[in-house]
């Protein structure tokens, strides 16, 4: 029976992969175009690794003007004034650079991007709206104050924060990998066949009216496409047949972490092409597992360790330290670590943290956005892991050491274990202890929400929340402000 049916079916299949074939052209993204319609900012002179060196040299031509704003904002002598918040206490602080709205009105008005406070207040609406910025009433947040709505004298105290396209969240739960959030620039539902079936319900009704959307909802076609864009791999691995990819002579293969990246990348631009709501975010799971000093010939002394964690962009020297903690860093739980037996023996530690970023919309299969502005201010995927331990102790905590771990060995679906040096600050000198931490790295598939009115309500109802207003709340009960 089972041969006979093989025979049967064997030709259909057939044509069902020719055909699967015969339209991936169609459907396929040509990696070397570029859309024209994103418009970028003229400038004088590049920007730097850390710092723009001088501004677009016309603001008022740019009909997106988002990150151009942005750009020429933050230039020394542009009269917007940035303050650090910080927010919390103790273990659980974080700070937060903000910008005043009377003063980004100001600006905008005095460099001839608007004409009036109207039409000011409009261009910030539209880059709120886009998650360039995002809105923070600053009262709201003082610890033991309490303006109540119908009190007169009770003025808002607005300001603005960026919002990284390439946001990081730090996920609390096992849960939290998938579940809905404003994150980056993008608002993402967790997945939900429903919500393909209805994207797909009106391209269904114009080609075939009810009779197709009927076939297509009976053999359920949005799952199966799901699984098929989901899996899809590049043209460039198609290409290279299994081989190396060389260049002169030299292997020029991308390391596993950004070859992963622009996998899911492709995948992504699949789907919005079909204008699917599917969309891949990427979800890096640490664990630290022991702790050692080489220096004990005896093994490891009993102590309580802590760790800081977060993801960075490569050429980023920003410190991590309890006092200089921004909001997508993470802290472990004070763990005893106790004594283990033989020479120069590990340490048990078993800590896990979990970070996930969005893939942005309008960046190319390498993660390069399409907007210039954009790009010199947020500059691809972070890449990096940045850690600091701790010992905890009575009076004030003692360093132990931190580094930088670089993702490029990371593959997607693997996992990278590794003993890291732990540098020591300068006062101290050298390496004493070593960590051994396991890197995972996973894609996660969601749905991208792009309906206005859906994502008034979702934001409302906490089906997606926004992750830096939501933490940034979060603190400031903890004190601060």
């Amino acid at each position: 029976m089972y041969a006979v049916a093989s025979r049967m079916l064997r030709p259909l299949l057939g044509w069902c992969r020719a055909i699967e074939v015969g339209i991936v052209h169609d459907i396929a993204p040509d990696l070397a175009h570029v859309p024209q319609g994103l418009a970028t900012m003229s400038i004088d002179v590049e920007a730097s690794e850390t710092a723009i060196e001088i501004a677009p040299s016309d603001i008022g031509s740019c009909i997106d003007g988002g990150d151009a704003v942005i750009r020429h904002m933050i230039q020394p002598g542009s009269g917007v004034e940035f303050r650090t918040l910080r927010l919390g206490e103790g273990g659980q602080s974080a700070i937060v650079v903000l910008f005043s709205r009377k003063e980004a009105i100001s600006w905008l008005i005095s460099c001839g991007a608007e004409k009036d406070e109207t039409e000011a207040v409009a261009r910030l609406k539209i880059m709120e709206k886009r998650r360039v910025i995002e809105q923070i009433d600053v009262n709201e947040l003082a610890v033991g104050k309490s303006f109540p709505s119908d009190n007169p004298a009770a003025e808002k105290d607005i300001r603005y924060r960026f919002v990284d396209p390439w946001e990081v969240e730090v996920v609390e739960s096992k849960e939290g990998e998938v579940a809905g959030a404003s994150l980056g620039r993008g608002h993402y539902l967790s997945f939900n066949i429903g919500i393909v079936a209805r994207s797909c319900e009106q391209v269904q009704r114009s080609l075939g009216g009810l009779h197709l959307l009927g076939l297509w909802s009976l053999g359920k076609g949005g799952l199966f496409l799901t699984k098929a864009l989901a899996s899809v791999h590049p043209p460039w691995e198609r290409d290279a047949g299994g081989d190396l990819q060389m260049k002169g002579g030299d292997v020029a293969e991308p390391p596993p972490y950004t070859n992963s990246m622009r996998q899911h990348l492709y995948r992504n631009t699949l789907f919005r092409r079909l204008r699917a709501p599917q969309r891949f975010m990427a979800l890096i799971q640490v664990e630290l597992l022991d702790l050692k000093n080489l220096t004990s010939p005896s093994g490891t002394h009993t102590l309580t360790a802590y760790a800081l964690l977060r993801l960075k962009r490569p050429g980023s020297g920003a410190p991590l330290t309890q006092k200089a903690r921004t909001l997508d860093s993470a802290a472990t739980q004070p763990k005893k670590i106790s004594k283990s037996s033989g020479p120069n023996a590990p340490a048990s530690w078993g800590s896990l943290v979990r970070f996930r970023f969005p893939l942005p919309e309008d960046v190319n299969c390498d993660g390069v956005s399409f907007d210039g502005d954009k790009e010199a201010l947020f500059k691809g995927a972070p890449s990096v892991l940045q850690i600091s331990v701790y010992e905890k102790k009575f009076m004030s905590d003692s360093t132990l050491g931190g580094a930088d771990v670089k993702l490029d060995a990371l593959s997607s679906g693997g996992q990278l274990e590794e003993w890291v040096p732990l540098r020591a600050p300068h006062e101290k000198g050298g390496i004493t202890w070593f960590a051994r931490i396991r890197l995972t790295l996973r894609f996660e598939l969601m749905c991208l929400e792009t309906d206005e009115a859906e994502v008034e309500s979702s934001m409302s109802s906490d089906r997606c929340p926004s992750v830096g207003l939501r933490r940034i709340k979060q603190l400031s009960r903890l004190g601060g402000a």
